[in-house]
């Protein structure tokens, strides 16, 4: 059964560890207060809905969370720099969305020594220099989007309406105060979890 429902705006003031909503019919905006549950959130999946709106920065300050995956929405606006902050993200899907503008250096840098990230699928109009390497790589899917240059990108009459339209959310900034990352237990590594097993991740495996 799916639910043709919308999120709480005082969605994060609860106590969630997991929020798992995928495959649903939500419409409506993901409320701010997700903000609130840096402390407590693992993983976020609202893949394949309806969300819309300004993807906002308070999904960024989510710096426990080893998978967000809201793809296949209609999420619009510049990848916010707060994203920079999820460090013990493993598993990121922003893809099948209306996001445009560039991919932050600081956010492919998660995918490096110091970081977990091990997946990362977007739907954007560039990307910055230290992504490169991870598209070579296969950690960065940018298939189906509009990036000049690149392979397997959205036919330039796509693009070229995408491009036309409005631009209403907020410009990324460039800084951001991060929440304190969260403590690593005594002896832990940063040994990346394979979810070949999610049925909502096989495609991140292919």
């Amino acid at each position: 059964m799916s639910l043709d429902l919308s999120l709480p705006l005082d969605l994060g003031f609860s106590k969630l560890s997991y929020l798992a909503v995928f495959d649903n019919k939500l419409t409506g905006h993901l409320p701010s207060s997700i903000g609130h549950l840096q402390d407590s959130l693992f993983e976020v999946l609202l893949l394949n809905n309806q969300l819309s709106d300004c993807l906002p920065h308070e999904l960024g300050m989510l710096n426990k969370a080893a998978v967000i995956d809201a793809g296949m929405n209609q999420l619009t606006g510049p990848i916010p720099a707060s994203f920079s902050c999820i460090s013990s993200v493993e598993q990121l899907n922003l893809g099948g969305n209306r996001l445009y503008g560039q991919v932050p250096d600081v956010l492919c840098k998660l995918a490096g020594p110091a970081g977990r990230l091990a997946n990362l699928t977007l739907a954007v109009r560039s990307v910055a220099p230290a992504c490169a390497a991870l598209i070579k790589d296969g950690v960065l899917d940018v298939k189906n989007n509009c990036i000049p240059g690149l392979a397997n990108q959205r036919r330039p009459a796509e693009c070229a309406a995408f491009q036309s339209q409005p631009k209403t959310c907020p410009a990324a900034t460039t800084q951001v105060a991060c929440p304190a990352a969260p403590a690593a237990a005594p002896g832990e590594r940063n040994v990346i979890r394979d979810y070949s097993g999610y049925v909502t991740y096989a495609t991140l495996h292919d």
